[in-house]
């Protein structure tokens, strides 16, 4: 009797072995895996400088003038105590976002001039 429970133990083994060789499920996670790895290598780490490389001097002209002009809007009712001061720090952030826009768009342009003569 034992003889005989060792072999069917034994073809049970088998036959899960077989089952598990031809599962496509165990295929799939070794392609994703495989699919995964290769996308791992193959993405870089961006930091926050080389973002800022990348974007137009406009845009970054643009957000400096606006965060100068909003801190010209918080700031100034301090020293200043009247009650039209709020319109002069809604001014300065329009003025410096829009001179900010400007400053940007002409170190842009500078640049663009750069690459046309460096061709």
């Amino acid at each position: 009797m034992s003889d005989k429970n060792d072999e069917l133990r034994r073809l049970k083994r088998i036959r899960d072995q077989q089952l598990r060789a031809r599962d496509p499920s165990v295929k799939q996670k070794k392609l994703q895996r495989t699919i995964a790895t290769k996308r791992r290598k193959s993405v870089r780490k961006v930091s926050f400088l080389e973002i800022l490389r990348e974007v137009s001097h406009k845009i970054k002209g643009t957000l400096v003038g606006g965060v100068l002009g909003l801190l010209i809007f918080l700031i100034l009712p301090y020293f200043v105590k009247t009650s039209w001061i709020d319109f002069v720090g809604i001014g300065a952030i329009f003025f410096l976002t829009i001179l900010g826009f400007f400053i940007g768009q002409a170190l842009d342009t500078r640049d663009s001039l750069k690459e046309l003569i460096n061709k």
